[in-house]
C-alpha cells in the first residue's frame, strides 16, 4: 500500500516498535487479524496495510508516544532557532535542561509550545530532545523534537491517566531486589512487557543477591534471552563490573519497586556520581531517595535515568493477545494453540496450559499473564 504523501505520521510509520506487534500477530494469526486495537496499531505500517487507512478517521485511539509526536511536529528541532539541549531533569514544574558542553540551565517552555502538547499530566520528560532560548532566568524551550521511544505506566488510581518517564532510550534496566523487599517476578514480567511494547532493550538487575540465592530466577531471565546481573550494590559484590560493561555508551532507564536500591547501584557503578547528586540536592533535583526524574552523564558515554520508586506498574493500551505474544515464552506457545485467539485460560488443545500442567512452562511466568490481563486489562 502506497503512503499517502500528506501523511502526518513521516518519520514515525514503520518504526520497530510499532512494526514489532504486527509483525507477531501476522506471524501467529490463523484467520484474518481482528480490526480491533487501533489504540495500538494505527501506526503499524503491516497491520494498517493488511486492513486498509478506511478502517480509521481522524486521530482517534492513537498512542500516547504517537500523539506527542504529531503535535511536535509542527514546532520539531529544526523550526526555531536556538541551542540543542536534553532535558536532564524534572521536579514539579521545573524543567533541567543540560547544553552540550555539559552546562545545566533551569528552563521554563515556550506558551505556543505548552498549548500544543497540552491534554497529559506531564508534557515533557527525561531524555526529550529539545532548542531553548537562553535569558536571564536560564532558559525558554522553543522547540521539541519526536522522541524514539518512551517509558509509561498507567496511574495506580486512575488508568485513564499515563504516566511517561523518560524518552529515547536504549535500555529499562529494572532493579530487583532478593529480599527486602522480596523478589516479585510479576512485577519484572510487567516491566518487560511494558520495554517490548515500546521497543525499548531490557535488561535485569538482581539487587541483594547477598541475601539469597539469585542463581534460579538468573537461570529463568536468562532462557528469555533477557540479560541479567545479581549484585550486592552496597558492599559492591556480584556483576558490578560485568553490568558496567554492559551500560557502555547507553541511555538506560533504572526502574524498579522503592526500597530495592535504585540509587545504591548507580553509586556502586559510578562512584563519582555521590558527589554529583549531593550538589544537584540543593537546587531540588536528584535526591538518593528519589522523588524526582534525574539522568546522569557519564565517562564511559552512559546517560543513566534515575526514576521515582513505583510500586505499581500498570499496563494499558494493550489486548491480552498482544500480552501474549509479548510474553517470549507464552508466545512461542501460542502458534500451538487450536484457536488463533486463544486466551490461554480455558480454551480446550491450548499448548500454554499444557506447557503448564507439565511444568514446561513455569508457573510464575502464567500467573503474571493472567495477572496482567484479569486485573489491568480488565479495567483499561
Amino acid at each position: 500500500m502506497t503512503e499517502p504523501a500528506d501523511h502526518k505520521y513521516k518519520g514515525t510509520r514503520g518504526s520497530p516498535a510499532h512494526q514489532g506487534l504486527g509483525r507477531l500477530r501476522r506471524a501467529n494469526s490463523k484467520t484474518p487479524a481482528r480490526q480491533g486495537g487501533w489504540e495500538r496499531h494505527h501506526e503499524d505500517s503491516e497491520f494498517t496495510d493488511q486492513h486498509g487507512e478506511r478502517e480509521r478517521t481522524g486521530h482517534g485511539g492513537e498512542t500516547l508516544l504517537a500523539r506527542f509526536n504529531r503535535l511536535v511536529q509542527g514546532g520539531g528541532i529544526t523550526s526555531e532557532p536556538g541551542e540543542p539541549g536534553e532535558i536532564c531533569g524534572i521536579n514539579g514544574t521545573a524543567i533541567q535542561v543540560r547544553l552540550p558542553d555539559g552546562r545545566e540551565l533551569p528552563c521554563s517552555i515556550r506558551q505556543v509550545l505548552k498549548k500544543r502538547i497540552g491534554g497529559v499530566k506531564n508534557p515533557l520528560c527525561v531524555g526529550d530532545q529539545v532548542r531553548l532560548r537562553p535569558d536571564e532566568s536560564g532558559g525558554v524551550i522553543t522547540a521539541i523534537n519526536p522522541r524514539r521511544n518512551q517509558l509509561e505506566r498507567a496511574d495506580s488510581h486512575n488508568r485513564a491517566l499515563i504516566h511517561v518517564f523518560a524518552a529515547n532510550l536504549d535500555c529499562l534496566v529494572i532493579v530487583s531486589a532478593m529480599d527486602d523487599p522480596p523478589f516479585k517476578p510479576g512485577l519484572v514480567d510487567r516491566y518487560l512487557v511494558i520495554a517490548a511494547a515500546n521497543g525499548i532493550p531490557a535488561a535485569l538487575v538482581i539487587n541483594k543477591c547477598d541475601l539469597g540465592d539469585a542463581s534460579a530466577a538468573c537461570a529463568l531471565y536468562r532462557s528469555l534471552q533477557v540479560p541479567n546481573f545479581a549484585v550486592a550494590a552496597r558492599s559492591g559484590a556480584g556483576d558490578i563490573s560485568a553490568l558496567r560493561d554492559f551500560l557502555r555508551g547507553k541511555t538506560c532507564v533504572i526502574a524498579g519497586q522503592s526500597g530495592v536500591g535504585k540509587s545504591s547501584l548507580v553509586n556502586a557503578l559510578y562512584p563519582d556520581v555521590a558527589a554529583r547528586v549531593g550538589s544537584i540536592a540543593e537546587a531540588g533535583f536528584g535526591r538518593h531517595t528519589t522523588s524526582s526524574a534525574r539522568s546522569y552523564v557519564l565517562s564511559d558515554g552512559v546517560r543513566l535515568i534515575d526514576t521515582p520508586g513505583v510500586r505499581e506498574c500498570g499496563i494499558t493500551g494493550l489486548k491480552p493477545l498482544d500480552v501474549a505474544l509479548l510474553y517470549r515464552d507464552i508466545g512461542a506457545l501460542h502458534r500451538l494453540c487450536r484457536f488463533a485467539d486463544c486466551s490461554h485460560t480455558h480454551e480446550p488443545e491450548c499448548a500454554v496450559l499444557a506447557a503448564l500442567a507439565s511444568g514446561r512452562l513455569p508457573s510464575s511466568r502464567y500467573e503474571s499473564y493472567r495477572a496482567i490481563i484479569s486485573e489491568d486489562l480488565a479495567t483499561s
